[in-house]
């Protein structure tokens, strides 16, 4: 019992970690560490300190055993870090815990039960684990589950997902809710059974009594829940095809407002049109633009539907910021002809799309100056996840439906720097182990050509200026000759920024941004290119205003914050920006079009009309609840084949370690034989000895063992032998052990499969 109960709270672990792998809605960020460290190395801390311990173990060697696996960890996979340290703590506080868990009460009585008692009564002392624990450990045993229990918690807790998410996990989310209160009543009624239940009582009312519990749960999950408790309904009936509705002008709609008249009560709230109350931007330049809706069952995926000179809400994002640069994508690698592309080591690209298993958190906080952790909350029509630089925390995407196409959620903490020019002026260049760390982010293997352009254009750029700051602002002041045109171009070869410097002058934010982000590694500054969407006061209109006013109306959660606080995110409003290093106050974002001529009249966006979607609160609607029947069988089907296959594991693996501890003449190697013996003998077909009988007792039943039984019982118990009878009575033991397991032996098929299979040898664990 003591095994299975190890094994019960071995596997309620493993459930635990991998849900995220069993379930496409719940995902954690496991790195390679990360597996490493969940899968293999706490699993090992649990079996050393379960199956290496005292007496099978000199304390010292136990010890070593035990830290050899997070030794090999930290050289191996994690490496010198910081977060090594917290690695080798965790697994060093899972082998206490194990070891408190099962060791207390077990080593004496196992010490006991090797010296005293009937010949063969107990099994090998070297070979037993400890024992359950006694006293104040058993608290520990307890309470042990209900910290798994708060992960299966958090897990089934955060229900989101995409549709996509929704039809891949089907019924999975509650078959999952099934066996996991299963698996809790096990390990509950072994832990019972272990620590608990008077020696001697039976086990049948307790076996009964969890039959009783397992019925009512099985069927009150299956058959009563409904099909939402945990998790959202998803959108099945979304348009795929773009319908390009035409835009309709919410004025004319009369949403209840005197006259239908949106501006009017605008104007009312933001003050006289000198200045307006305090908070609120003056309109740049969008006098004539309105605010059109189109019916949210009609609203579009794409970034360009509905007719030209128009700009569709993408995101509402509350902000105390003036202006929040959200980024999906950082470009940190540079190729010599398509420019900048995608950094694959930049974990930061990962959070885009990653789906959490519950808040995230900076795994490395940044120590840079001058920063300063805003809470930053985002309502969205993508489901990719956008962030401003630096995100601190994270927390998990939530969809909800019923405001559709404004379905996706998510709050988020970025340390976001605050430092100013007046800080940045007296820079220091980078330090020799700065360059060795941003090496990547200063390398730019240009053709000798492009270099000798882009060189020439530098160098008239910065007029000998020896500044690090200095360097940066007069590369983005040589552009404020250069035309900057609304749009964004997905064309960042090297091509096309020698186009833009050498001869055109005007592009888009593209063009822009990647030009100064290889100027200012020509200069010696580290840079990348981000991009994502700019959401900024100084961009909004009276539009904007109106659609925030109405959009926050119809959904509740906007209703949260403040009216001033929110800032609408559109179509236009896709951008491409540069991030420089500064030292000290690490990667801070530049507005590479800053000094630029702006845009030509009627060619800047803030005065196009504002689209929103016109929010039909769908509620929730019932949907008839199918119990996944295939999918539950098929789950343990598959938690059966993985119990056998691991039972047939611990049989080989037992075999094994008694036939090399049977080896030698030793009281731990006659234990090891006799223990092999009846092992292979139950494999047999023979009837499983009681724990009560002696070896002599047995070989009544069975007179092939009579004289195996007799040479142990002399070795085990007999004081006098000298040592070459000691040693004759050995080779004799080997040889009656052999003829045993000959005499024993089925003839046939059938004899040969059940000596293979049979697992009824686990019986003597």
């Amino acid at each position: 019992m003591r095994h299975v109960l190890f094994f019960t709270r071995l596997g309620l672990y493993l459930l635990a970690v991998s849900l995220p792998f069993l379930h496409p809605a719940v995902a954690v960020p496991y790195d390679r560490v990360g597996v490493v460290f969940w899968f293999v190395l706490l699993p090992l801390e649990m079996l050393v300190a379960f199956y290496l311990a005292p007496p099978r173990l000199a304390p010292r060697a136990w010890l070593l055993a035990a830290g050899a696996p997070a030794a090999a960890f930290a050289f191996l996979v994690a490496g010198f870090e910081l977060s090594t340290l917290l690695y080798v703590l965790g697994a060093a506080a899972v082998f206490l815990l194990t070891v408190l868990v099962f060791r207390p009460a077990g080593t004496a009585r196992g010490h006991r039960a090797s010296r005293a008692g009937p010949a063969g009564s107990q099994a090998p002392a070297g070979l037993q684990p400890p024992g359950p624990p006694a006293g104040p450990f058993r608290a520990l045993a307890v309470l042990e589950p209900f910290a798994l229990g708060m992960i299966y918690f958090r897990m089934l807790g955060f229900s989101r997902a995409s549709e996509e998410l929704a039809r891949q996990a089907g019924g999975l989310t509650q078959t999952i809710m099934i066996l996991i209160p299963l698996a809790f009543l096990l390990h509950g009624l072994v832990l019972y059974l272990s620590l608990f239940r008077p020696r001697g009582a039976g086990s049948l009312r307790e076996i009964a009594l969890f039959f009783l519990l397992a019925a009512p749960v099985f069927v009150l999950i299956a058959l009563v829940l409904p099909p939402d408790f945990v998790r959202h309904a998803a959108v099945f009936n979304r348009i795929d095809r773009d319908i390009r509705p035409r835009p309709v002008p919410l004025d004319d709609q009369g949403l209840g407002w005197e006259d239908g008249n949106l501006r009017s009560l605008l104007e009312s709230l933001r003050g006289d049109s000198q200045g307006g109350r305090e908070g609120w931007p003056s309109d740049q330049g969008g006098e004539g633009n309105a605010l059109e809706g189109i019916p949210s069952d009609r609203w579009g995926t794409g970034t360009g539907q509905g007719e030209e000179g128009k700009q569709y809400a993408v995101m509402v994002v509350a902000s105390k910021l003036d202006t929040v640069y959200a980024a999906d994508a950082y470009f940190g690698r540079f190729d010599p002809r398509a420019g900048f592309v995608l950094s694959r080591d930049e974990p930061l690209n990962d959070l885009t799309y990653l789906r959490f298993l519950e808040t995230w958190r900076d795994p490395a906080p940044l120590s840079d100056r001058q920063r300063r952790s805003e809470d930053i909350h985002f309502l969205s029509t993508r489901p990719e996840r956008y962030l401003a630089y630096r995100p601190e925390t994270i927390e998990p995407t939530v969809l909800r439906r019923r405001y559709y196409p404004f379905e996706y959620s998510y709050g988020t903490v970025s340390r976001v720097s605050r430092s100013t020019p007046r800080e940045w002026s007296r820079l220091e260049d980078l330090s020799p182990a700065e360059r060795l760390r941003l090496a990547e982010h200063l390398d730019i293997p240009l053709a000798e050509e492009a270099r000798e352009v882009f060189e020439a254009y530098l160098e008239q750029a910065l007029g000998g200026e020896p500044g690090y700051y200095p360097r940066i602002d007069s590369i983005l002041r040589s552009f404020s000759e250069f035309q900057y045109e609304i749009g964004f171009d997905d064309d960042t070869s090297v091509g096309q920024m020698l186009t833009f410097l050498q001869h055109t002058r005007r592009g888009d934010c593209t063009e822009f941004s990647n030009t100064a982000a290889i100027l200012m590694r020509l200069a010696g500054v580290p840079a990348r290119v981000v991009t994502g969407y700019l959401g900024s006061r100084q961009l909004h209109t009276l539009g904007h205003l109106e659609a925030l006013f109405v959009l926050r109306n119809a959904i509740p959660s906007l209703q949260e914050f403040p009216l001033q606080d929110l800032l609408l995110v559109t179509t236009a409003q896709r951008h491409s920006w540069v991030q420089a290093y500064l030292p000290g106050f690490g990667w801070v974002d530049f507005e590479s079009t800053a000094h630029a001529l702006p845009p030509p009249p009627g060619g800047n966006p803030a005065g196009w009309n504002v689209v929103i979607p016109l929010i039909q609160d769908l509620g929730d609607e019932p949907r008839p609840f199918r119990f996944p029947w295939l999918a539950a069988l098929q789950l343990l089907a598959l938690v059966a084949a993985a119990a056998l296959a691991g039972a047939y594991l611990l049989r080989i693996i037992r075999e094994l370690a008694l036939s090399v501890a049977a080896r030698g003449e030793s009281l731990r190697s006659l234990q090891a034989l006799w223990a092999l013996l009846l092992s292979k003998l139950s494999a047999r077909g023979l009837a499983l000895k009681r724990p009560s009988q002696t070896p002599l007792e047995y070989a009544q039943e069975y007179p092939g063992l009579t004289r195996f039984a007799g040479l142990y019982t002399m070795l085990r118990y007999r004081e006098s032998l000298t040592p070459d009878e000691r040693r004759k009575a050995w080779v004799e033991l080997r040889a009656s052990y052999r003829e045993a397991l000959s005499s024993f032996q089925s003839p046939g098929l059938w004899g040969a499969l059940r000596r293979t299979f049979s697992l009824r040898g686990l019986y003597y664990l």
